[in-house]
């Protein structure tokens, strides 16, 4: 057994994800697809849908978001629900967040982003990790970790996604925590099952932005930015895991129109979590409301207005777990359609008479 992982997760994987989900077509491509957050017992707080379409043009890009969490308490904290839009300008080294209610905007630089993000990536980890041990009853921090190992499994399913003939692939990644004071030994694992496209073309000026993007945020790539940044905040702690998914990852060529990222932990020897999910996962300590609300305030803003929900669209399946392991939480997003018509300049700009604001 050894105990060298540390909490700071690697960039490889976020960009790897986010690299492969980037857009492909010809010039001025708007790609839409749609997202689910799912998690069993306590970690149902963070379960959410919805969509995001974004358009992009050279050095600029536009996203335009309808996220909704299940939880009240989630949407209270957070803005989750209703629509918002963020504009990313590469020639300007600013991103631009409307408010379309009430006709504001603000404004950051990549430098200004770079740190709120890291910032709220920290206050995210540390809420999610409580809560994660509320639902399995594994307390992480005695844990002495095994070697991560991974393999990629092809089962030759096939179906056809947003109009694209797609493979499904799964890479699997596993490793072992033994408790340093009673022995116990649980089996964690992290799922990436994808279906991968392979008569997608590449799109050379999608590819460059992003690449572009990446390189002033400070990591590999990013490309469907909610799918990967949700990746890092829940499974990033996990490096060993993160590290061997991230180089399987490079071996599996295409286009995934389809991806779901998941955490599972059980095993035969791994009573804390049987006796946690028996019953039905332990309560939330009282802080977590505020230690969750705080890290997606930070993140995406200040819901301070009630705003009317829409119907949660149908989840996209989680990954299935390997062996006995008992699934925790997903991530996963799904490509519904692209379309590479020119994209008008002004959608870019931020909107006559938005009044600009401090964040």
């Amino acid at each position: 057994m050894t105990s060298t992982r540390t909490l700071r997760p690697s960039h490889a994987l976020i960009g790897a994800i986010a690299s492969i989900l980037c857009a492909h077509a010809s010039a001025d491509v708007t790609i839409e697809e749609r997202m689910t957050v799912s998690g069993a017992g306590m970690m149902k707080m963070m379960n959410m849908s919805g969509r995001t379409v974004t358009a992009i043009s050279g050095s600029n890009a536009r996203t335009d978001s309808e996220l909704r969490f299940e939880s009240g308490l989630m949407r209270t904290f957070a803005r989750g629900a209703g629509n918002t839009t963020e504009i990313v300008r590469l020639d300007e080294d600013k991103m631009y967040s409307l408010d379309h209610k009430k006709k504001t905007y603000s404004e950051t630089t990549f430098a200004e982003q770079r740190a709120e993000l890291q910032k709220a990536m920290e206050q995210m980890e540390k809420g999610q990790a409580s809560q994660q041990q509320a639902a399995s009853g594994v307390d992480e921090s005695e844990c002495e970790w095994s070697d991560p190992k991974a393999d990629v499994l092809r089962s030759g399913e096939k179906s056809q996604i947003a109009g694209y003939d797609a493979e499904r692939v799964t890479i699997v990644a596993t490793q072992s925590c033994k408790n340093k004071k009673t022995g116990e030994v649980c089996d964690f694992g992290l799922v990436l099952e994808q279906w991968v496209a392979p008569q997608f073309a590449a799109s050379q000026e999608a590819q460059a932005y992003y690449s572009a993007y990446a390189e002033k945020m400070g990591f590999g790539a990013t490309a469907s930015r909610d799918f990967a940044e949700r990746a890092q905040s829940m499974f990033g702690r996990y490096e060993g895991m993160w590290s061997e998914v991230a180089a399987k990852m490079r071996d599996v060529e295409g286009h995934p129109v389809r991806s779901s990222f998941g955490l599972g932990i059980g095993g035969p020897q791994c009573s804390s979590m049987q006796e946690a999910q028996a019953q039905g996962g332990a309560a939330a300590p009282p802080s977590l409301g505020g230690a969750l609300g705080g890290a997606l305030g930070g993140m995406f803003g200040r819901k301070k207005e009630k705003e009317a929900e829409a119907p949660a669209a149908a989840p996209i399946s989680a990954p299935t777990m390997p062996g006995d392991l008992m699934p925790l939480m997903s991530v996963s997003t799904e490509l519904v359609s692209v379309n590479t018509s020119p994209v008008d300049s002004a959608t870019f700009e931020v909107p006559a008479g938005y009044k600009k604001t401090n964040r």
